[in-house]
């Protein structure tokens, strides 16, 4: 087996049983593999989960699994993929345009009304902020969201209004 630093547990290997199938995924790289469970000898006995059995056969495939994940993951890392590359929406800004680290912009929206930057956070995990990333993996915001969100809000209670 190969040796694997620990750096490759940034990546976290999920696995999980979906209906006949064993799905090992690791979702920051969207990569999933099924290992069938096959169903030998099924008997009330060894269907209860504290007796449950196990044959060798698939804990050494699940393990095969794991260790193929495991080294994509080390592969992936080793070549730098996971660091952001410019985006379409980052080139669309224009280019005299101000933006904002994650905690200007907070300070800038709550001129307006009262939120945190893990509120800001959440609004761009839900795209209804929009932000790019910088080569060291800081988000940015243009100014321009700023005015949009807000009128999205405005929006948004005058619907609730009526």
């Amino acid at each position: 087996m190969k040796k694997i630093s620990m750096h490759t547990l940034s990546f976290p290997i999920v696995i999980k049983r979906v209906v006949d199938d064993l799905v090992l995924s690791v979702p920051d790289l969207g990569v999933f593999r099924n290992v069938p469970i096959t169903r030998e000898k099924i008997t009330v006995e060894s269907s209860k989960s504290s007796t449950a059995l196990i044959s060798e056969v698939f804990k050494h495939q699940i393990m095969n699994e794991i260790e193929k994940l495991w080294c994509l993951t080390e592969t992936h890392r080793t070549e730098k993929k996971w660091q952001p590359t410019p985006s379409n929406f980052k080139q669309s800004i224009q280019a005299g345009e101000e933006d904002y680290s994650l905690p200007e912009f907070t300070k800038k929206l709550n001129e307006f009304i009262s939120v945190s930057e893990n509120t800001v956070r959440r609004e761009i995990s839900r795209g209804n902020l929009r932000c790019y990333q910088t080569e060291g993996g800081h988000r940015r915001i243009p100014i321009s969201e700023l005015r949009i969100y807000l009128e999205r809000l405005k929006s948004r209670d005058q619907n609730q209004e009526i």
